[in-house]
């Protein structure tokens, strides 16, 4: 029952941001508009400059055989943006899953191409979706597979709370699937992170 209510959190998540992304918006909508509240389609994506992230969390397998459900998830990226839409970048993750037969399992997940798309905001809140290819390495005798992620989060401004945290400094909630099947079996997972990101 726990992992049904997990996966449809997860899911819901997940749905409510694709939907946002694909809501179709007013192109005459001014940054100013934010102060109501309203949709604006304006992705904040920050165009010709650095963010980088820090994020922990939970990481529930995809899967009921074998390992252990929850274990922990450490996530660190680093993104360049392109426009108001988009950001290109790399992420790297480390989690750990028990495995009955061989003890504790640890993946670290190198992510080199990673795009995320912000289709606008509501006021401080901003949503997007994001994805990302690479390569899971997995210890334990555990073969090293092909890693393909894809989630969906929301940032918000920390000096909106605290006057004194520096512009840029966003507070982040992110759910993602990623893909990891090595020989032995399937050890996909859902990640939920919560932690920070700076733009530079």
């Amino acid at each position: 029952m726990y992992r049904n209510c997990t996966r449809s959190l997860v899911k819901g998540i997940l749905a409510a941001t694709l939907l946002l992304s694909l809501t179709p918006h007013p192109s005459d909508a001014h940054p100013s508009d934010t102060a109501d509240g309203g949709w604006v389609h304006e992705g904040m994506a920050e165009e010709g400059k650095f963010t980088g992230g820090f994020r922990v969390g939970p990481s529930f397998t995809t899967q009921s055989s074998g390992v252990s459900t929850v274990g922990p998830l450490v996530n660190f990226q680093g993104m360049y943006g392109l426009n108001k839409w988009f950001r290109v970048g790399m992420m790297l993750e480390w989690e750990r899953h028990g495995d009955d037969g061989r003890g504790s399992v640890n993946t670290v997940t190198l992510l080199p191409v990673n795009l995320e798309y912000r289709p606008g905001h509501f006021g401080n809140l901003i949503p997007y979706v994001t994805t990302g290819i690479g390569v899971n390495i997995n210890t334990n005798n555990v073969s090293d597979s092909f890693a393909w992620r894809v989630g969906g989060g929301v940032d918000y401004a920390l000096a909106n709370w605290f006057p004194g945290v520096p512009q840029g400094t966003m507070l982040n909630v992110e759910t993602a699937w990623k893909r990891n099947h090595p020989s032995s079996g399937d050890g996909s997972t859902i990640g939920l992170l919560f932690g920070v990101r700076h733009t530079f």
